[in-house]
């Protein structure tokens, strides 16, 4: 099986870091004092490679480290240095090493770093120490302050490792973001791929690199670095659209020569040498650009000296960020015929082609309601706005000048037929109408005294005057018997509150109450501008009132009116029409108490009509005006 190029890089990053702590234990103990004739004659290093530990050092090659090794994995649990009896004539000393750079690691102590390994040494006791442990003690001590130092000095080695590993990766970084953005900041595919190949070639000091983009099941060469023209016939050209093939038809980048390391001796380079023999250059390799699993072009790069796989995995993933960018350019160049064109192809191979389940009971739903649509027919109403009126109103006016003496009901008051509704003041009145009787009996005893004496020129005077005073009196009478104010139906007063005005005075004549039927409504509909032309006389519908929500009031179309109301931008005819006077729904409601001012909505009937020309006659509208605006 074949290792990623991250797994390589791995790989080599372990066994260097094997090989500086293997140099790094020989060099100690080679070098170790020999205090008082102890010496240290065997050293383990125990290392952590991700969860698992191993151990990655022994010295000398040949020894037995077991012991050594129990102890460095004591150090490894216990954290600190340790020093154990390994014999009657030998100790171990152990001693753990941290990785400084990752205080944040799991397991880490603070300021220390997580355990990376651990190192154990074993140091041979001359007779003449064994039993004493001051003198064994003191031995031992530039032994541990030296492995202490030395192991400082490999912590410090780990870490300018570290160092420089993060510092190599953010310049790769900077590297590909860098060549991400000239890509990104060119407006079109050409210039985007004469930047990419152009700075590639400066990068990585190549004689010439081309980008090549699929056409089909072969790879036409778009952009050649440091050419602005080509001629396609060329038999380089051909010889590098065949490399191409040969790396997107394997999905992994083909070099020749190949590096050194495994993973690359299994790949096709064929057509990288035969393309390398034609140029007379050293090294050629091609990397696929790809979009998941989808091949979308590849790159060439032609120079003397050959890749080494940090190379190609530099250029790999320099690619990886640059394939996606590169094919979205390519989508935008292209003409709008051609892309509403590919566009259709490809939603109808999701809709016919494998695959894409979903998409497909979308469109087996999207036309079965089409159909359906098409087929089916239904009522078609006209929403409107809707205002329930009285049909007649009776006005209620002072019957003379005077003044408000009391005020009966008010407004929302329902009243019957002959219920007094409001009293005007009539102490004037009656006063006046004593005054005028006094007149009437002066008027009886002049005319008898007229008559004993025969005048008959004084009595015919004194008739006219008793027929004016008379008349005043019956005038007298007829305002004291209107100085109630009578309701003239039993029904409801809609306007009119004289409670506020008791005392006040009033001129003959002016309106005082407003009383409406409760039993006789019209309604004022609104219906839009557009569909004012499919409304006809004697059309039905529904309303609803806001009211009473769960309430459906039958009526019929009676007039339509030239009278029109703007609302909200838009003009609005009024139509009017009647309730229907059904048992069921009409005295239902009239239970509820119908009023003069409720709103609500209207629906006319229009007839029947397909489903599809109900649903879309806004639409159909709305183009045929815009058509007409812009092309008559």
């Amino acid at each position: 099986m074949q290792l990623g190029d991250s797994g390589t890089q791995a790989i080599a990053a372990w066994q260097q870091q094997v090989q500086g702590v293997q140099g790094w234990l020989a060099r100690h103990c080679e070098q170790a004092p020999r205090p008082e004739g102890a010496g240290v004659t065997q050293g383990v290093v125990l290392w952590r490679q991700g969860e698992q530990w191993q151990p990655v050092a022994l010295w000398p090659g040949q020894a037995d480290g077991a012991a050594l090794l129990s102890l460095s994995e004591e150090v490894r649990d216990a954290g600190r240095g340790l020093v154990s009896q390994l014999g009657e004539d030998s100790l171990g000393i152990g001693y753990p090493v941290r990785d400084l750079a990752s205080d944040e690691a799991e397991g880490a102590q603070p300021g220390k770093g997580a355990l990376l390994g651990a190192v154990a040494l074993r140091v041979m006791l001359p007779e003449a120490l064994r039993g004493r442990d001051s003198a064994v003690q003191t031995a031992l001590l530039p032994l541990m302050q030296r492995l202490e130092d030395g192991v400082a000095t490999l912590e410090r080695d780990v870490l300018q490792r570290s160092y420089r590993s993060g510092r190599q990766l953010q310049d790769r970084l900077s590297q590909h973001l860098s060549l991400l953005a000239a890509v990104l900041a060119e407006p079109r595919f050409a210039s985007a791929a004469m930047q990419l190949v152009s700075r590639l070639a400066s990068h990585f000091e190549a004689e010439r690199v081309s980008l090549g983009w699929r056409r089909g099941s072969r790879t036409r060469v778009e952009q050649i670095s440091h050419s602005a023209q080509f001629n396609r016939k060329m038999n380089r050209i051909r010889a590098t659209e065949t490399a191409m093939d040969e790396a997107l038809d394997q999905r992994i980048s083909a070099v020749w020569p190949a590096p050194d390391g495994p993973g690359w001796e299994h790949r096709v380079v064929r057509a990288q040498a035969a393309l390398g023999g034609m140029t007379g250059l050293g090294a050629v390799v091609s990397l696929p650009l790809l979009d998941g699993a989808e091949p979308l072009g590849a790159v060439t790069l032609e120079r003397d000296m050959p890749f080494d796989a940090e190379e190609v995995a530099a250029l790999e993933s320099l690619l990886a960020l640059c394939a996606r960018a590169l094919e979205e350019k390519r989508r935008n160049d292209r003409p709008l015929p051609l892309k509403m064109a590919v566009a259709t192809s490809e939603q109808l191979g999701r809709l016919f082609g494998p695959g894409f389940l979903g998409y497909k009971l979308t469109g087996l739903v999207l036309a079965g309601l089409l159909a359906f649509s098409w087929l089916a027919t239904g009522e078609e109403r006209i929403a409107a706005d809707a205002i329930l009126e009285s049909r007649e109103q009776r006005v209620m006016t002072a019957p003379f000048r005077g003044y408000i003496d009391a005020a009966l009901v008010r407004p929302g008051d329902r009243v019957e037929a002959g219920q007094p509704l409001a009293d005007m003041e009539t102490r004037d009145l009656l006063l006046e109408r004593l005054q005028w009787q006094s007149e009437l009996a002066k008027f009886e005893r002049q005319e008898q005294e007229m008559r004993a004496r025969g005048d008959r020129a004084g009595m015919n005077v004194l008739a006219a005057q008793r027929d004016q005073a008379q008349a005043r009196l019956a005038l007298v009478d007829s305002r004291l018997e209107r100085a109630t104010l009578l309701a003239p139906f039993a029904g409801v007063v809609v306007s009119g509150d004289l409670t506020q005005r008791l005392g006040g005075a009033v001129e003959q004549g002016e309106e005082l109450f407003r009383v409406s039927p409760l039993d006789d409504f019209r309604l004022e509909l609104e219906v839009p501008e557009r569909r004012i032309d499919d409304v006809r006389v004697g059309q039905r519908g529904e309303l609803v009132l806001a009211a009473m929500t769960g309430e459906r009031l039958p009526f019929v179309i009676e007039r339509l009116t030239p009278q029109t109301r703007s609302s909200d931008g838009s003009t609005r005819f009024v139509v009017e029409a009647s309730l229907v006077r059904d048992a069921e729904s009409i005295d239902g409601a009239a239970r509820r108490e119908l009023r003069p001012g409720l709103q609500g909505v209207a629906r006319i009937e229009t007839g029947e009509n397909k489903l599809i020309v109900i649903w879309t006659r806004e639409l159909v509208d709305w183009l045929r005006l815009t058509l007409w605006r812009w092309w008559g």
